[in-house]
C-alpha cells in the first residue's frame, strides 16, 4: 500500500472546522495528475478525487462525507487516510482500464440531464413535463458542452435570452415554432417571459446540483452564481365563483362535466383525478384515497355531503376496478385529454379563455378559505406537508374573511348623544 501523504489543513478533524466554506475543494496532491480534495460545506464536508489522464482531460470522483460529525467507519463517514485509499484505488483502476472507460468520457449537459430525468421517474411522481421541457429549452442550447467547460456567462445568457423569448404555442413536428399572443400589457408580459426562464432555470441548477453531489461535476460555481428573475412569482388568486362555476358545468359536455365537477369539489389535480378508480371512494368516511400523488405520498381527501352524493353516482353499479372518472369511450382520462374540451366549454360558459383546468383546484381551495375553514385544513386536503403554498397563494383571502367577520361581530354602542356626555372634573 502506498504511504499516505499528510496536509495539516484537512488530515484532522478539528483542522477543519477551521476552513471556510467554498465550491472548490481544498486539494492535496498525491502523485503527478492525482488528487485528493476536501470540500467543505456549511454542514459538514466531503471527500472527492480528481485524475489528469494522458490527453489533459479532468476526472472525478465524489467518495463520500468527511468524518466531520460522525467517527470514521470506512463507509457513511471516511478519515482522511480512508479517502485516500480509496482514492488510490480509482486512480489504479483508470490507470489499468483508461480514463475514458472507467469514469465515462465527457459528461455533458445532455448526459446530466438524461441522469436527472431518470433519477425524477424514479423517486418522483411528476416527470413528463420535465423531459418535454429539457428537450426544447435547455438541450438545444447547452445539450452538447461539457458539464467540465460550462461556465456562469454561458448559463446566464441562456437564461436571458429564454427570457426574451414570447411563449412557444403547441407545434406540429417538422414545421417552424409557432408562438401565442403575449399579455397586451408589456411589463405584465415580461413579467410572465421572466417567470418561464426562471422555471427552467431551476430544472438545470437542480440537474447540475446533483451531479456535483454525486462526484460528476468538480465545481459548482457555475450555476451557483446565476440568480433568478426577482419579483416575477404572483399569488394564484384567480378562481371563479358559485355562478361560475355553475355556467361552467352547464356548458360542458357529459363525461367533462363529471370532471369539473368532482375537481370543484375536491381540489384535486388533474393527474390525480385521472388515476381514480372506483375503490378509491370510501363510503364510510365520505373519502376519496389518492393513492398516487404529485408529492409520491397518499392523502385521503374529504368530501362534503355535494361530493359524497357525487361519487356514489360515479361508482354505482361498477367494477372496483373502473375508472372512477371515465370519458365517453369507457377509458381513463390521460394528459391532455381534457384541454380541448375545456376549452370549448370555457368559451361556451363566456369565462376568460385564458383560465385554465389547474385553476379548478384554486377555485376549491379560494371558496373553501372564505367560507370560514382554516389554512391548515386546506393544505391538507390538498396535500400539502404544511401552510406556507396555502399562505402564499389565499392568504389574503383568509385576512379578508377574518375582516368581514369582525365587521360582522364586533359589537357595536351605537352614536353617543351629546347631551349625555358627562364632563370631566378637573
Amino acid at each position: 500500500m502506498a504511504r499516505a501523504v499528510r496536509d495539516s489543513r484537512i488530515d484532522s478533524r478539528s483542522a477543519r472546522q477551521r476552513l471556510k466554506p467554498q465550491p472548490e475543494p481544498y486539494w492535496r496532491k498525491i502523485a503527478r495528475g492525482r488528487y485528493i480534495g476536501y470540500r467543505r460545506a456549511r454542514e459538514g464536508g466531503s471527500w472527492v478525487a480528481r485524475y489528469r489522464d494522458d490527453a489533459g482531460r479532468q476526472h472525478y470522483r465524489n467518495f463520500g462525507s468527511a468524518d466531520d460529525a460522525l467517527d470514521a467507519n470506512g463507509g457513511s463517514a471516511l478519515s482522511f487516510d480512508q479517502a485516500q485509499e480509496r482514492a488510490r484505488e480509482w486512480f489504479l483502476q483508470l490507470d489499468r482500464e483508461g480514463a475514458d472507460e472507467a469514469s465515462g468520457g465527457r459528461y455533458t449537459v445532455a448526459d446530466c440531464m438524461a441522469d436527472y430525468l431518470g433519477w425524477v421517474q424514479e423517486h418522483r411522481k411528476s416527470h413528463r413535463h420535465l423531459k418535454t421541457y429539457t428537450e426544447a429549452y435547455i438541450l438545444p442550447r447547452l445539450g452538447a458542452i461539457d458539464t467540465s467547460k460550462l461556465t456562469t456567462p454561458m448559463i446566464r445568457r441562456w437564461h436571458q435570452q429564454l427570457a426574451a423569448e414570447p411563449p412557444r404555442a403547441r407545434t406540429g413536428r417538422g414545421k417552424s415554432q409557432q408562438y401565442r399572443i403575449e399579455d397586451p400589457d408589456p411589463a405584465e408580459a415580461e413579467r410572465k417571459r421572466r417567470l418561464r426562464a426562471n422555471r427552467h432555470l431551476v430544472t438545470l441548477r437542480a440537474a447540475l446540483s446533483k451531479a456535483w453531489l454525486d462526484g460528476r461535476i468538480a465545481r459548482n460555481d457555475a450555476w451557483t452564481r446565476v440568480r433568478p428573475f426577482p419579483g416575477v412569482e404572483r399569488p394564484r388568486s384567480r378562481f371563479l365563483n358559485h355562478n361560475e362555476a355553475r355556467r361552467l358545468l352547464n356548458a360542458c359536455r357529459a363525461d367533462l362535466r363529471q370532471l369539473v365537477q368532482l375537481a370543484l369539489l375536491t381540489g384535486a389535480r388533474y393527474g390525480e383525478l385521472c388515476a381514480l378508480s372506483v375503490r378509491d371512494f370510501q363510503t364510510e368516511s365520505g373519502t376519496l384515497f389518492v393513492r398516487d400523488s404529485k408529492s409520491g405520498k397518499p392523502r385521503h381527501i374529504v368530501l362534503n355531503a355535494e361530493g359524497v352524493a357525487c361519487c356514489r353516482q360515479l361508482s354505482a353499479g361498477r367494477p372496483i376496478n373502473a375508472p372512477l372518472l371515465a370519458r365517453s369511450d369507457g377509458s381513463r382520462w390521460s394528459r391532455d385529454h381534457q384541454f380541448r374540451p375545456f376549452k370549448a366549454a370555457i368559451k361556451v360558459a363566456r369565462l376568460d379563455a385564458t383560465f385554465t383546468f389547474h385553476e379548478l383546484r384554486h377555485t376549491w381551495a379560494s371558496l373553501t378559505i372564505m367560507a370560514g375553514a382554516p389554512l391548515m385544513v386546506v393544505a391538507q386536503n390538498l396535500g400539502h406537508r404544511d401552510t406556507r403554498m396555502v399562505e402564499r397563494h389565499y392568504g389574503h383571502l383568509a385576512d379578508s374573511y377574518v375582516s368581514e367577520m369582525i365587521r360582522k361581530t364586533a359589537p357595536s354602542f351605537g352614536e353617543p348623544l351629546e347631551s349625555n356626555v358627562v364632563p370631566l372634573v378637573g
